[in-house]
């Protein structure tokens, strides 16, 4: 376990610094190209050849200076506000995730009947065939026609905008729906495998009742593949978050990662090489964080991968 966790913490700064570099010279090689497309873009055409600029950046991170943004502001403090917000919608939207994704999955398996719900089956396919991007227009789709044809009231729940109010809901609800119904789908079609085994009708023969079996041993012994699940539903966020952030207007790592790539954001950061450096590293340790989460707490749920 140990040597596990220290190859991981030795990999994952490794992989960031070469990310660093590679978010570096995408922006430094392809902003001036770019820029001669929009007016609005970070210009370079005459700053120095790529190496003694990534030097200069490189001592500037040393000293903890991460660059400063065209219009003055620091590239640290817009790294770490993004951070922040969305972080708070992702933490938000995980815990939920879970915990419904568990609760239905656990539903969706008949003790006496270890095959899986026809209802948990149909909401599977109807969430998984459905990306994100699709439910988030869903959402401000039927709150434009609310606005456009309802009450004159005001809305009920705002689908633009940024705070820790009833900003939350849409792209919470938005975020929430294919990851939990995967996390429900594959906890349900391990159970019911499980709750098929031989030792389960052991169980039952000595007594245990159907309830016990299922939380104390049947559940346990599919947990650490259902940690794995989670850690696959939490990588599927982060993606899925860059175009929900633009989408409903988040002020998040999602819409600043957009704002720097995509051309027709007509951004005074389009492609400006100290602020694609730092986000993508931020982005891959969401990853990488997560992946190593979930191995450790997959080993110390299940000692055999462990051993292996």
């Amino acid at each position: 376990m140990l040597r596990f966790l220290l190859r991981r913490l030795l990999v994952i700064p490794l992989v960031m610094l070469i990310v660093n570099l590679i978010g570096f010279v995408y922006a430094y090689i392809l902003g001036p190209i770019q820029g001669l497309r929009t007016p609005s873009s970070f210009e370079n055409s005459a700053a120095p050849s790529f190496i003694p600029s990534y030097l200069d950046y490189l001592r500037g991170m040393a000293r903890l200076d991460f660059g400063t943004l065209p219009n003055g502001g620091s590239v640290a403090d817009a790294i770490g506000r993004a951070t922040l917000a969305s972080a708070g919608l992702l933490i938000v939207a995980f815990t939920l995730s879970i915990l419904l994704g568990l609760t239905l999955g656990r539903a969706g398996v008949r003790s006496d009947q270890p095959v899986v719900a026809r209802w948990l089956t149909l909401l599977s396919i109807f969430g998984q065939s459905s990306p994100t991007f699709y439910i988030g227009v869903l959402f401000i789709s039927i709150s434009v026609a609310y606005l456009l044809w309802g009450p004159k009231d005001g809305m009920p729940l705002p689908f633009q905008g940024f705070g820790w109010d009833a900003h939350l809901v849409l792209p919470v609800l938005a975020l929430m729906v294919r990851p939990t119904l995967q996390i429900a789908h594959t906890t349900a079609n391990l159970l019911s495998d499980e709750l098929g085994k031989q030792y389960v009708v052991a169980l039952h023969g000595m007594g245990y009742s159907r309830r016990a079996i299922r939380g104390k041993f049947a559940f346990r012994n599919i947990l650490a593949l259902v940690i794995l699940v989670i850690a696959g539903s939490w990588r599927m966020l982060v993606v899925e978050l860059i175009i929900l952030e633009r989408l409903f207007n988040w002020p998040g790592l999602g819409m600043l990662f957009s704002n720097t790539l995509i051309l027709t954001s007509l951004s005074v950061n389009f492609l400006f090489p100290p602020l694609l450096a730092g986000l993508l590293p931020v982005l891959v340790f969401f990853f990488m964080s997560a992946d190593l989460i979930a191995s450790l707490a997959a080993r110390l749920v299940d000692p055999r991968l462990s051993a292996s």
